[in-house]
């Protein structure tokens, strides 16, 4: 079926043809004819128009609800009006933001309270007055053996316009115990808050003259630590809490201005017994130990600015806690009295030396005996950032200008500032004080750019500061 055979190789060669086919063709637009037309409206109108006289109404006021209406602004007009009555906010602003310029210091004045009779006494506090006219200096004795009995004063020294202070005091208050804390009302000019080293807590009404003679608030069972006039809202009651070693918190409502005074809460922490309670003496009876113990001795405390029923506790033992105004938790079965604590930080290694709430931010700062500044979250518990430092640090004070910037002063004759946001010194502004003895106190005048300095030698030094 299949057989095999054999043929001839059959070849052929490639060629490429390069040749191609082309034609030509001619492409032409046709011609544009162009054309104008005029256009032009063939209606005019002219419209005129006058106002006419109208007739006025008499207009029909209910003068009750504008009684009414002014009743209820007022006082907040008024605060307003104190606030920025005096101030000098823009005397040193400048427009020219490409320059930079060096913030310099001014001495204005140094005054020297002590009389050669008296070497032990000191700058206990002092505190500016609301529009930042008037000067508060108090003075007390550098130590106590026992009860303290001495006479003591308040001094007074008025700020003119031109930043020129009076080389005497205007007006002396005279206490019954040395001062251990001052505060001006931050609302009312002329009312003044002090706290005792015997007990008492006294409020000064100074739009009369002749009035030197205080009112009484309260008084505690230890020396008193701090005052502090609670911020309020218009048509609010004015609060006074002051705090004291004996570990309470009293505050008070001033009314029928500032002539009355009523026990509104009483606090007390009871978060551990205090170290001093094992000192106290028995009941008179002998038979059983003292009913109320004495709280945490409580040495500063602070409002948050951005939640006011909120504040800052700092203890004698190192404890810092969270409070609130609105607890309602009592104690030993007296409703009168209530633990405020409802959170607590960590703990200083050495006793709570102030505690001072952020204005602009969420945070707060504290130092104490163990030479370490913190800087803490209201809201954790855990210090954000740890500063040590050389020296003991007993106050501290937030700057003007730059609310980040907060100043520390104590032992030593240094001034030292810090920003709040990262902890780190600022060195861009030269501040030494004259004197060489430790700073007692330091308060600012936001409403004259002045600062004031107290040593332990009853010496006060009043710088110009600058804003910037």
């Amino acid at each position: 079926m299949f057989s095999t055979k054999s043929f001839d190789v059959v070849s052929f060669n490639s060629e490429l043809s390069t040749a191609r086919l082309e034609t030509s063709a001619n492409v032409q637009t046709t011609e544009i004819v162009y054309t104008n037309d005029d256009t032009q409206t063939t209606e005019t109108r002219s419209i005129g128009i006058q106002t006419v006289n109208g007739q006025k109404t008499d207009v029909q006021v209910d003068y009750d609800k504008l009684a009414e209406f002014l009743k209820r602004v007022t006082p907040g007009i008024l605060e307003a009006l104190d606030e920025a009555y005096a101030t000098n906010a823009f005397d040193e602003y400048d427009p020219n933001v490409t320059e930079v310029s060096i913030g310099t210091v001014e001495l204005l004045k140094k005054i020297s309270v002590l009389r050669e009779t008296d070497t032990q006494i000191k700058v206990s506090d002092l505190s500016w007055s609301t529009v930042g006219g008037t000067l508060a200096i108090g003075l007390g004795h550098t130590y106590h053996e026992t009860w303290c009995d001495h006479l003591s004063t308040i001094q007074l020294y008025n700020i003119t316009m031109e930043d020129n202070v009076t080389d005497m005091p205007t007006k002396t208050l005279e206490t019954n115990g040395c001062v251990t804390t001052l505060s001006y009302h931050p609302t009312e000019p002329a009312i003044l808050a002090a706290g005792l080293s015997n007990w008492d807590v006294l409020v000064w009404n100074l739009r009369n003259d002749d009035s030197v003679i205080p009112m009484h608030v309260c008084t505690h069972s230890d020396c008193v630590s701090q005052v502090f006039w609670r911020p309020r809202s218009v048509n609010d009651v004015a609060l006074l809490l002051s705090s004291s070693r004996d570990g309470y918190i009293l505050i008070h409502k001033l009314t029928t201005n500032f002539t009355s005074v009523q026990l509104h809460k009483r606090f007390k922490i009871v978060k551990e017994r205090n170290p001093v309670e094992s000192a106290r003496p028995r009941s008179a009876g002998g038979t059983r130990e003292r009913a109320a113990e004495a709280g945490l001795c409580i040495t500063s405390f602070d409002f948050s600015p951005r939640h006011p029923s909120i504040f800052v506790v700092g203890t004698l033992c190192g404890g810092i806690y969270k409070c609130s105004l609105d607890s309602v938790t009592p104690i030993e079965g007296d409703a009168t009295l209530v633990d405020p604590v409802i959170d607590e930080y960590e703990r200083h290694g050495g006793s709570i030396t102030c505690i001072k709430c952020s204005p602009l931010r969420n945070l707060f700062v504290s130092s104490a005996t163990d030479k370490e500044i913190r800087i803490y979250n209201l809201d954790e518990h855990v210090s954000q950032q740890i500063i040590s430092v050389d020296n003991t640090i007993v106050g501290l004070t937030w700057m003007i200008g730059n609310q980040d910037i907060f100043t520390t002063y104590g032992a030593g004759a240094s001034v030292k500032f810090y920003n709040v946001k990262d902890g780190k010194p600022v060195t861009c502004t030269k501040f030494e004080v004259t004197g060489k003895e430790s700073i007692s106190s330091l308060r600012i005048n936001s409403k004259r750019d002045l600062l004031a300095v107290g040593d332990v030698r009853a010496n006060v030094e009043i710088w110009k500061f600058p804003r910037h």
